[in-house]
């Protein structure tokens, strides 16, 4: 996955100018907060589905905190999960190929 990274502040800052981001960036250490969660319903992202979840516990595991996102790239990410939270394999379109500790209990005979 690949990380999103905004160092758009610092050009801002460094020359001066105050303009406003179009994008509209969510820090990701902010992603419990009242006002993100709002923006994200008012997406359409329903942030207690498994399919949220696991893409939010995939942006986590591979940024830190001070990593930005925007709701397109969560929607773009959660088109990758099923509505268990499997990953839906790209080349062949299957899930539950890929075991990892969250689905490893439902695997089991």
């Amino acid at each position: 996955m690949s990380r999103i990274t905004d160092y758009g502040f610092l050009f801002q800052t460094t020359f001066g100018t105050s303009k406003t981001n179009l994008v509209n960036n969510i820090q990701l250490s902010q992603m419990n907060s009242s006002s993100v969660q709002k923006q994200l319903k008012a997406a359409g992202i329903d942030t207690n589905s498994k399919k949220y979840k696991a893409a939010l516990s995939e942006m986590m595991k591979n940024g830190n905190g001070a990593m930005f996102t925007n709701v397109q790239a969560i929607k773009n990410l959660m088109s990758q999960y099923d509505k268990n939270g499997d990953w839906i394999d790209p080349n062949t379109g299957l899930t539950g190929l890929a075991v990892t500790d969250e689905n490893r209990n439902s695997y089991k005979h």
